[in-house]
């Protein structure tokens, strides 16, 4: 009776860690497969949670572009993400009402009578 026991408190223990190192393995093994894949346009994330577009990219780094004209070279294990493909299509939003502020600028405080001043929210934005 004590071994069963022994035998299945062991059991409790050893397949759940023996199924997270699997899933752990697999993860792993996919991110080494988008390290691998990111090519120079990509918009990518590091490990430090910057975006940034890849320059150039040798077998174990990558230069990336994190502000316009500012190229920096990082590891290639510090790309965790690949935010969008430089071959695949951009997608470019549509501009909405609150995109132009023109129509806002023309309200006349006075002469509008649904005008209210707590419409914008914050006291610093009036």
């Amino acid at each position: 009776m004590d071994i069963i026991f022994l035998i299945i408190l062991l059991g409790i223990f050893i397949v759940p860690t023996f199924l997270m190192s699997r899933r752990q393995r697999a993860r792993m093994t996919e991110i080494q497969k988008l390290q691998d894949s990111v090519v120079p346009g990509d918009r990518i994330v590091t490990t430090a949670g910057q975006h940034a577009t890849v320059v150039s990219t040798t077998a174990d780094t990558v230069d990336l572009e994190i502000a316009p004209g500012f190229v920096s070279t990082f590891e290639k294990l510090a790309v965790v993400r690949v935010l969008f493909k430089a071959d695949a299509p951009q997608i470019v939003e549509e501009p909405t009402l609150f995109d132009d502020r023109s129509e806002i600028d023309d309200v006349d405080p006075q002469t509008d009578n649904n005008f209210d001043d707590r419409a914008d929210g914050h006291p610093e934005n009036r």
